[in-house]
């Protein structure tokens, strides 16, 4: 660590607009530890990139991200655009309402979070670069097309809904959902056919509880996907009452792939959900960069 000190990235229009009270609700715990905080609060859109790329971190012994799964995006995003991304480890508080990658490290209180990040245990955590029509973006939890992303696009409209705006964005899809056809490769395999969704996880959640790839571990240097073909409706009604646990995974409309590259193309221009996060569409390849960052946790 270099020094006493930690940097916060502070979304205040996360969740409910709480990213500010929560900055305040940790700042004594971090003082009592005897650290000071230099807080910064995002003001607009790609801000959090911005400052993560630009900031002097020198000094600090982390970064903390208080906001939720779009905040650490950002942050990760322009951390890859240092020359040394991994010279200071990532904290996450959550302040969202998804709150993906911070279930997946177990920390959804945010005093717990804070606690856990002075204890000071450090991993490292892949990153999955994502090249697509000469663009790059970074990404440490999803990767979704499809339905999934459909539900995504709802739920962005559904807000005032909180939390439970993923469930219903779902139930709705997944009784209209359609297939198409994509080419895909996973490590140098090429499939051609149509699909329900297809979805590349660093992480174990996505949306709200969510946990698609309940084996996934962000520093074991490979992606988990989940391709689905072939299903009834009653059988989609079935896979969303079972991914909360984890147990769809069993299911025989379920495949499910370990890989480390990935690569869609398809002729209509899908848009993509990246860490929850609506981008450009396909084609876009993807690989994982084995830990190009670490967080603590």
């Amino acid at each position: 660590m270099s020094g006493r000190k930690f940097t916060f990235i502070v979304n205040p229009n996360s969740g409910r607009r709480r990213g500010e009270l929560i900055y305040k609700s940790v700042q004594s715990v971090f003082q009592r530890a005897g650290f000071e905080g230099d807080m910064h609060l995002t003001r607009y859109s790609g801000h959090a990139a911005e400052l993560a790329r630009d900031l002097d971190l020198n000094s600090s012994s982390g970064l903390i991200v208080i906001g939720g799964d779009g905040a650490i995006h950002e942050v990760v995003s322009g951390l890859m655009q240092r020359t040394e991304p991994d010279s200071v480890p990532v904290g996450v508080i959550p302040a969202g309402t998804g709150n993906a990658f911070h279930q997946h490290l177990n920390v959804l209180d945010p005093i717990a979070a804070a606690h856990k990040i002075l204890n000071q245990n450090v991993s490292p955590l892949d990153v999955i670069r994502i090249q697509q029509r000469g663009q790059t973006f970074y990404s440490v939890n999803v990767i979704g097309w499809g339905t999934v992303t459909d539900i995504n696009q709802l739920a962005e409209k559904l807000r005032i809904l909180g939390p439970t705006r993923y469930s219903v964005a779902a139930l709705i899809f997944i009784m209209k959902a359609r297939k198409r056809r994509i080419r895909l490769r996973m490590d140098g395999e090429w499939i051609e056919e149509d699909f329900y969704f297809v979805l590349v996880c660093n992480t174990k959640f996505t949306g709200k509880g969510m946990q698609v790839a309940p084996g996934a571990d962000h520093g074991d240097g490979v992606l988990d996907v989940i391709l689905i073909r072939k299903a009834t409706r009653w059988q989609m009604l079935k896979l969303f009452a079972r991914i909360f646990d984890g147990s769809h995974l069993g299911m025989e409309i379920v495949e499910f792939r370990k890989v480390r590259e990935f690569c869609i193309h398809q002729e209509s221009n899908d848009v993509l959900t990246i860490d929850g996060e609506l981008k450009a569409g396909v084609p876009f390849e993807a690989e994982v960069l084995p830990g190009a960052l670490r967080v603590f946790g």
